[in-house]
């Protein structure tokens, strides 16, 4: 979220987060899938070592 403030020019952390930070339902979803995606390939890489 800081890095988009910067990208934005926010000059407060609060502007941003009220804007965008908000999530439907769906979009949680569709974010804790891919996170989930992203660690257990990771996990995988790290077993096969």
């Amino acid at each position: 979220m800081k890095q988009i403030q910067v990208w934005l020019g926010h000059s407060n952390y609060n502007t941003t987060a009220n804007i965008y930070a908000h999530l439907d339902s769906s979009s949680m979803e569709q974010s804790g899938i891919a996170i989930s995606n992203i660690l257990s390939i990771k996990n995988e890489k790290e077993v096969a070592c």
